[in-house]
């Protein structure tokens, strides 16, 4: 019997009946809800948020968050969770549920400025709330405070004279230098000007890119830099060769010390080097001159039609000598432009030439070498 039950096939389980259609139907798209980003984000930072405030409470009570100590990298990483917590939400224009509880966190952030082992991070963190102060996530009196707490801690890294210094002439002179020289290009919304004096300086820049600002697709964001105090020729639009140029910690191509184009260049295109959020602009090094910095969209400019471009006016010409040697004589002209080598179809003239015609939209595409 023991024998004959060991070779029976056991009977297998009876499988649950199946769900009926409807709650087929309906568990389905329970699978498949997903929170959107904002909330995700806003939950991070509500639990950021509560351990830093668990980590200060415990300094305030001995336990200490001191260097010497051994500061929990926790505690770092929690930093730069909050900074990027908030650069997300300032970059589509939300403003986190635990906003009106972060200044007194941050204050007291801020009291560790003085050990040189927080500075950094404290830099990086108050960075993006300067960005949340400027969309008024806060009341005007904390505002003041978190910027000048934020302004004092950046004194650390640059000297007053490498403050950035911006006025309303620098529009100005930028369109003047965009006219002349790049003619082909036309600048869109600024998203940052600096000016700078000559010397050695250390500049940081910080600047945000919204979610919501509008653009054209053909637009791209670049790097103008130029020379101020001497714009008659192209040298004004070359990279001072002394100086790096730095986006968000990375070297900018052909304008850095390691590479410099030593001749004139077109606005460099950093449109991958950005992000939506706080983006930060370095410029380290000797300047030879005054300079205007701007980052910018750009986009091409379609050729200027006959009736934008002014007359030209002849240079004025000495009266002629009667001892004079020189005889004016009829002279052949090409129809061809010496640049294309294509016909002329709109002539244009420099002020300084004399008798040679240029096509305007070959000049334009070669205006950063040849200055008319």
């Amino acid at each position: 019997m023991i024998g004959a039950a060991t070779n029976q096939n056991p009977q297998p389980l009876p499988l649950p009946p199946p769900p009926p259609p409807q709650q087929q139907q309906q568990a389905a798209p329970a699978s498949r809800i997903r929170l959107p980003d904002s909330v995700y984000n806003a939950f991070r930072v509500g639990a950021v948020f509560q351990r830093l405030s668990n980590y200060l409470s415990s300094a305030d009570k001995g336990s200490g968050l001191s260097a010497s100590r051994g500061a929990p990298m926790e505690f770092l990483n929690s930093c730069l969770c909050l900074a990027r917590g908030i650069d997300y939400a300032v970059a589509n224009d939300e403003v986190l549920p635990k906003a009106h509880e972060l200044p007194a966190l941050l204050k007291t952030l801020c009291t560790l400025k003085d050990d040189c082992f927080y500075l950094a991070i404290i830099m990086v963190l108050m960075i993006s709330v300067k960005n949340a102060c400027k969309s008024k996530w806060f009341s005007e009196k904390d505002c003041q405070e978190l910027l000048a707490l934020a302004d004092e801690i950046e004194k650390n890294f640059q000297s007053p004279r490498d403050t950035a210094v911006r006025s309303t002439a620098s529009s100005q002179l930028v369109s003047s230098i965009m006219a002349r020289f790049y003619p082909q290009l036309k600048m869109g919304e600024v998203l940052t000007t600096v000016e700078v004096e000559p010397g050695y300086a250390a500049l940081l820049n910080d600047f945000r890119i919204s979610k919501s600002v509008v653009h054209s697709p053909k637009e791209k964001i670049r790097l103008f830099v130029a020379r101020t105090d001497n714009m008659e020729t192209s040298q004004c639009i070359v990279t001072p060769p002394q100086v790096s140029f730095l986006l968000n910690g990375k070297g900018v191509e052909r304008r850095t010390n390691t590479f410099v184009d030593p001749g004139p260049q077109m606005p460099t295109n950093v449109t991958q080097m950005l992000k939506y959020g706080t983006n930060l602009l370095q410029a380290v090094g000797q300047f030879n001159g005054h300079y205007v910095i701007s980052i910018a969209f750009m986009s091409g400019a379609s050729p200027p039609d006959s009736s934008t471009l002014s007359d030209y006016v002849p240079a004025t010409i000495a009266a002629a000598d009667s001892d004079s040697d020189i005889i004016e004589v009829a002279s052949r002209i090409s129809l061809n432009c010496p640049i294309s080598r294509t016909r002329i179809q709109l002539p244009v003239k420099g002020h300084s030439c004399f008798v040679r015609c240029w096509y305007h939209r070959s000049l334009a595409v070669a205006s950063t070498v040849i200055v008319y």
